[in-house]
């Protein structure tokens, strides 16, 4: 192996082991010498590629941050609805957000207080991007309320999306996470997408049994 793979290597197990014990732990209860200790590295190695705990959680989060457009476009070649996308990322995300802890410490470190001017602009920047795009398709399909103002829509969909996740983390530790972002849609649609467009929408999660009407 030459020295530039064995870096590389290095370093993607450096940022695994963060990802775990940020989430485990948080931010301000990890270690370096713990993360070294799990990723079996000296500190010497690890300060060759992040000068500090705030360097190794910004390359946690940037790890994911293409994420949201990857889902988008493998869920654009699933359904023809723009809108059915934008729904079924959501709850894409939000079974990350339960089984996967590297994912949910990438969506949690942004909103330390110690991080957040570093990290929270282009996280939820690069959300923002992904749902303006798809409510843009979304209103070139027709499947939009005529008075329904895009880019206020993205970021109104994005807060309330961010703010369900905060709210089942503290009141349910996001165990029923899913459910509550199709509670959450059933509420926002409505206004949001045209009548027809709200009567063809599944709002179930893939596997779940539908909701009664």
């Amino acid at each position: 192996m030459t020295g530039t793979a064995r870096g590389r290597r290095t370093r993607e197990e450096l940022v695994d082991a963060a990802a775990a014990i940020f989430d485990r732990d948080g931010f301000a209860g990890t270690t370096l010498d713990t993360v070294c200790a799990e990723a079996e590295v000296t500190k010497g190695a690890l300060y060759c590629h992040f000068p500090s705990k705030a360097a190794l959680a910004a390359a946690v989060v940037e790890r994911y941050c293409p994420l949201w457009w990857e889902l988008a476009a493998r869920l654009s070649a699933r359904y023809p609805s723009p809108a059915q996308v934008l729904v079924e990322l959501t709850f894409e995300v939000a079974r990350r957000l339960q089984r996967d802890p590297a994912y949910r410490a990438s969506v949690r470190l942004p909103l330390h207080a110690e991080l957040a001017d570093l990290l929270a602009p282009a996280h939820f920047l690069g959300w923002l991007a992904v749902v303006r795009e798809l409510l843009r398709r979304a209103r070139r399909a027709g499947e939009l309320r005529g008075d329904v103002d895009v880019r206020t829509a993205a970021e109104s969909t994005v807060a309330e999306f961010a703010g369900t996740h905060l709210v089942a983390r503290a009141t349910a530790g996001e165990h029923d996470l899913v459910a509550r972002v199709g509670g959450m849609w059933r509420q926002r649609l409505p206004g949001l997408v045209a009548p027809e467009t709200w009567a063809r929408l599944s709002l179930d999660p893939p596997g779940a049994d539908p909701e009664p009407g």
